[in-house]
Order: structure tokens, then C-alpha cells, then sequence
């Protein structure tokens, strides 16, 4: 008899089991560190991951904020205050480090493809045909920029309140010294294919790198005025790799970690004049990387892929989904 009494706990218990291995398998689309111990991630079905211990344990939030769609960017001003943007115009933010999240008003249902912030009221957003968004009131209000291109923008970085990058289809590249308030830019290629570019970093106002489709890697050194390709081949005008490269982050101006399909990690030790492939615990698409403190950084992606590197990229351990949900 207790047997039977037991069957409906034991039930519940797999239904739970279940319904975590589902979450852990979302896919992610972006991930920012923000030192050794937090990152935050975001992606399908609007699910937001978090660590606090260096990525020994992932709390998962499905559905944070009551948004059900899917988050393509993440970023945090400070500890406590953070947002994430996606699919029809979606943006919702955190005052409390991630632990509850809220919808915030958008003004299109235009798709929002990147987000970042310099402090806790300026920030700006880039999204679908040409979509540059702008608030100085921490999110309460937002108001279009004209970005001068209809081009989907899938990535945009700041390094202060002036200087800004965008990039994304067609080989599109804009950048601003006014704060957004105007944008300068056109089709920058190094090779006869139109690339999509779909990350951009810059560690200073002057030096920075671009990312993209059939192995694109760019870098400027005048802040965005020209770029230069990186890991071609020799004799030709073309990339070494056709790999999509989803995700670039650099510690410093020589450091720095690429991240793209089928798991593929490279990283540089001299800003990018050589760039070497490293082992990758994954064959999943990874489709972004942000560095933590010291060497720490993370990479997320397909399948709830979440993998850390404490040694700026070269060896990399698998932290999610869970040994029960991989199976």
C-alpha cells in the first residue's frame, strides 16, 4: 500500500525532471560576464540563465518578465541592473541582479538584436531593418535613431557616451561619435562575398574587431574609419574558414577568443595576426562569448550549450545542459 502512495510523488518528481532538462535545453543566444563568479545568459522561449559561483550552478528563469519570446542580447550597467531584448520588440529588465525580471515599453515590434549600456541611463539597441534604438532614463523610454541603413543590425558596442559601432547584413558597418544621434558607415568587405557581420568589440575608442559569416574577421585600428581582414589566406582574398563566427571577446588588445558553428573556438594572443583553433568540448554552434575578470570567460549556444575557460580560451569545460539532460 505505501508503494502505491508513493507513485504520485515519484510521477511529480519525474514531471519535474523532465520540465528542468527542457529548460537547461534552450537554446542560448547570448551570455555577458560580468567577473570570475556572474554571467548571464538569454535565449530561446525568453529563458535567462544566471551563475553567482563561477558557473557551478545555472538558476534558469523560463519565461523571466512573463516574455515567452525569444531573447537574442544581454547586457548589465552594474551588479543589480540589467536588460535583455529579442524577438517583436521585446526588452525587459532586472533591478535586483537577475532575480526577478519586468516588461519594459518598446516603441516597435521591430526584432532587437543586441543591447548595451554604459551606465544606468544610457543605453542603445540594434535590431532588425536598420533599428537603433536610444534611452537616457535607465529604459523607461526609448526613442529611434536614424542609423542611415535598412540593413538588420545584429550587433552594437559602445566604449563611452559618443563613440558607437553597429554591424550586421550585407556587409553593413556604421559607427557614430555623437552618441547615435548620426551614423556614418557603408558596405565594408575585404572579399568578393557581401558577409553578415554578427559581433563587434572594440577595447578601446580606437582598436577594435568584427565577426561574422564564412569566416569573416575584421579588424580597425582608427576606429572604424577602415578595417582590415584577419585569418586569410596568402595568395587569395578570402578567409581560411567558411564557419560562421558567432561571438568575439578580447581581454585586452591582444587577447581574445572567436566563437561560431559547430563548436568552433579560436583564439589570438597577438590581436589577431594569428589566430588558432583550439579543442572544443562541443560540436553545438556557439553563438556568443564574453570575458569574466582575469582570464575567466563563457560561451553559450545550441542545445543550452554553456562551456567556461579559465585560461582565455584554451581549454574550455562543458558547465550545461546537465549530464541528465545531455542524456
Amino acid at each position: 500500500m505505501k508503494y502505491l502512495l508513493l507513485l504520485p510523488l515519484l510521477a511529480s518528481t519525474l514531471q519535474g525532471m523532465q520540465y528542468r532538462d527542457q529548460v537547461q535545453r534552450k537554446s542560448l543566444n547570448a551570455v555577458t560576464a560580468l567577473d570570475e563568479k556572474t554571467a548571464y545568459a538569454v535565449g530561446q522561449s525568453g529563458i535567462i540563465t544566471r551563475t553567482t559561483d563561477g558557473g557551478m550552478t545555472w538558476l534558469y528563469l523560463p519565461e523571466a518578465g512573463g516574455n515567452s519570446r525569444e531573447l537574442f542580447g544581454v547586457d548589465f550597467a552594474d551588479r543589480r541592473t540589467g536588460w535583455a531584448v529579442g524577438v517583436g520588440g521585446t526588452i525587459v529588465m532586472t533591478k535586483d541582479g537577475g532575480k526577478s525580471w519586468a516588461m519594459c515599453d518598446s516603441t516597435s515590434n521591430k526584432n532587437y538584436m543586441s543591447v548595451k549600456f554604459i551606465s544606468q541611463k544610457t543605453g542603445w539597441i540594434s535590431g532588425s531593418d536598420g533599428t537603433i534604438l536610444k534611452t537616457t532614463d535607465g529604459g523607461v523610454s526609448w526613442h529611434r535613431l536614424p542609423s542611415n541603413t535598412l540593413s538588420d543590425l545584429w550587433t552594437i558596442q559602445f566604449v563611452n557616451a559618443r563613440m558607437g559601432w553597429a554591424a550586421g547584413a550585407s556587409g553593413t558597418v556604421i559607427r557614430t561619435t555623437d552618441g547615435g544621434s548620426s551614423w556614418e558607415g557603408k558596405e565594408t568587405k575585404v572579399t568578393a562575398l557581401s558577409p553578415l557581420y554578427l559581433a563587434v568589440q572594440f577595447v578601446d575608442p580606437a582598436t577594435g574587431w568584427i565577426a561574422g559569416g564564412y569566416g569573416s574577421i575584421l579588424r580597425t585600428k582608427d576606429g572604424g574609419k577602415s578595417w582590415d581582414g584577419q585569418n586569410m589566406q596568402e595568395y587569395f582574398l578570402e578567409f581560411k574558414t567558411k564557419n560562421f563566427h558567432y561571438g568575439i571577446s578580447f581581454y585586452d588588445r591582444s587577447r581574445g577568443v572567436i566563437v561560431g558553428t559547430s563548436g568552433t573556438i579560436m583564439t589570438t594572443a597577438d590581436g589577431g595576426k594569428h589566430w588558432k583553433e583550439q579543442k572544443s568540448p562541443t560540436v553545438e554552434v556557439l553563438r556568443s562569448f564574453h570575458t569574466g575578470g582575469g582570464k575567466t570567460g563563457w560561451a553559450v549556444g545550441g542545445d543550452g550549450t554553456i562551456l567556461k575557460t579559465s585560461d582565455a580560451g584554451h581549454s574550455w569545460i562543458l558547465q550545461a545542459p546537465s549530464r541528465a539532460a545531455r542524456k
